[in-house]
């Protein structure tokens, strides 16, 4: 194994003292054993007290001293002294120990009793990691400057190995805790806590990070700004002065390389870019991180240490993007985002529980008819289900509602949950908005040139809207948010009695309604359905 030239001033001492060839001789051999079995631990991976527990005597043997020791930091870290033999009395003198520590760093050269004690620190590029020294009879008439270019030689040869142990050993820490940090619950607690952990050990300046919140074209996107470790931008917690849209239009610019206006708002140049890319088969971009360093620059070490970080941050946003397009096949973005932000959003928000909560029923009026008599093809028929209940599920979303699900060409909407803040009547009020916009939706649907076909006869949806105590979460097993309950069934019951563009509200519930709401109702109307003992009393909207 070759030694690496250092740029110590003890290499030009050592070299101008060779004159001896006995000296020089040794001090050759002397390289010679610590370059075999450092490159025999390097090779067979041993840990650093199985290569003490060969160097130390082989050092000890080469030079005909009466013992060595290396006091260092070991693979955990931890501070450790090891020594040959096993009982050197040298370690007892605590001071040579303090001596060549990290605070004075010193050269000794001292008699202490029948024993001469060479040591010196270990460092490199200056900075301290440990000491190493030799332990010679006192009464053994050798010259003090060749004991000591014996040290010297020694510790040439062990601090750039040791070094590397110790930042080995460092950068694997840090892997642990930015792993530690990314498996919180909330991304963004995670990033905040994992940034803090790479700003002790990287000279952190700006972070910009741009990800998606699934890997769909109209995907929520969600941009965010740390300064010295300091989050000042956060688009998904509206924590910025700037107009939150715009920053998500240029963070989707960014990231799909069509326009760098994020950069030049947040005055990034020069900056390290790190892209994330979710999956080997499937290479989507799922996010971008941009990071500037304090000093101008990253080193070799900063750079491994950011790659690392840049692939747990992908691993993480890919886990984030499950969580929300399960949450997002129910809740709006912004409820979604909402319920991430909560480490227990689960048992908090939705875990079963009995509450009053508006529910909407709507389908496609005579939609049997359209599909044999109009439609007839079934990819006609398809492109009108999901076209209509696309818009559909979007209108409930823009009204507050959570969407429970869709039978055939019925979708069916909850107005209430997660979050229950609105009063009774007032989510009563929301679902009865979101049925009009529904209705007038659905009117205009023959003006799409896909649905031309449909201008001759028109399509209306029949809709029915309740408000009654249902037991509401994510059940089991296939921990779908839904409700149940009889006040439930009446709803899809009431759906049932109502005809095209009519929406129809059960008579208690109108009672429910604010005072000054701008609804009108017509009179009150009975209905005996199936497997309901008492008749649906209910009224029309006008």
């Amino acid at each position: 194994m070759a030694s690496h030239p250092k740029a110590h001033p003890r290499n030009r001492e050592t070299r101008r003292r060779d004159g001896e060839p006995e000296q020089l001789k040794a001090l050759l051999h002397l390289h010679g054993v610590v370059d075999e079995i450092v490159e025999d631990g390097l090779v067979h991976r041993r840990n650093l007290a199985e290569v003490m527990r060969h160097l130390l005597p082989a050092v000890a043997q080469s030079i005909g001293a009466k013992g060595a020791f290396v006091a260092s930091y070991g693979e955990d870290l931890v501070h450790h002294v090891f020594a040959f033999p096993a009982e050197l009395d040298v370690l007892e003198h605590e001071e040579i120990l303090t001596r060549t520590g990290q605070e004075k760093r010193e050269v000794v050269v001292q008699t202490f009793g029948p024993d001469l004690v060479v040591a010196r620190p270990l460092d490199v590029a200056g900075e301290w990691f440990g000491a190493a020294g030799l332990v010679f009879d006192a009464h053994e008439p050798r010259p003090h400057e060749h004991l000591a270019d014996l040290a010297n030689m020694m510790c040439e040869e062990l601090d750039n190995y040791l070094y590397a142990i110790h930042v080995s050993r460092e950068k694997h820490q840090v892997m642990m805790e930015l792993g530690v940090a990314l498996r919180h619950r909330v991304l963004g607690e995670g990033l905040k806590q994992a940034i803090a952990v790479l700003g002790r050990a990287v000279p952190l300046g700006r972070v910009l990070l741009v990800y998606v919140a699934e890997e769909e074209p109209g995907a929520a996107l969600h941009v965010q700004l740390y300064e010295q470790g300091e989050l000042k931008v956060d688009t998904m917690m509206g924590h910025s002065d700037d107009d939150v849209a715009t920053i998500c239009q240029e963070g989707s610019d960014y990231l799909h390389d069509r326009g760098y206006a994020l950069l030049e708002r947040f005055g990034f140049v020069d900056a390290r870019e790190e892209v994330l890319i979710n999956g080997v088969t499937k290479r989507v971009v799922v996010g971008k991180i941009l990071v500037t360093s304090r000093n101008g620059s990253f080193n070799t070490y900063d750079r491994e240490l950011l790659g690392t970080f840049a692939g747990f941050i992908r691993q993480r946003v890919v886990d984030f993007n499950k969580e929300w397009r399960h949450l997002a096949g129910s809740f709006r973005p912004q409820d979604v985002a909402r319920l991430l932000q909560s480490d227990d959003y689960e048992q908090t928000y939705l875990a079963p529980r009995e509450e009053e909560v508006a529910i909407l029923y709507v389908d496609i009026a005579g939609f049997t008819r359209l599909s044999e008599t109009i439609l007839r093809l079934p990819s006609a028929v398809a492109e009108l289900v999901e076209g209509w209940s696309k818009d559909a599920v979007d209108l409930v979303w823009k009204h507050g509602g959570v969407f429970d699900k869709m039978v055939g060409d019925c979708v069916i909407a909850l107005f209430g949950p997660p979050f229950y803040e609105a009063a009774p009547g007032e989510r009563l009020a929301a679902a009865i908005r979101c049925a009009i916009a529904i209705r007038e939706m659905t009117r205009a649907l023959p003006q799409r040139p896909q649905f031309a076909r449909l201008r001759e006869t028109g399509v209306g949806v029949a809709t029915g809207v309740n408000l009654a105590p249902l037991f509401v979460g994510t059940f089991a097993p296939s921990n779908t948010f839904t409700g149940f309950s009889s006040g439930m069934n009446n709803t899809a019951r009431l759906q049932g009695c109502a005809i095209r563009d009519e929406i129809l509200v059960m008579s208690d519930a109108i009672t429910r309604l604010p005072e000054g709401t701008e609804f009108q109702f017509g009179n009150e109307r009975t209905a005996l359905v199936k497997n309901v003992a008492v008749p649906l009393r209910f009224r029309a909207l006008r």
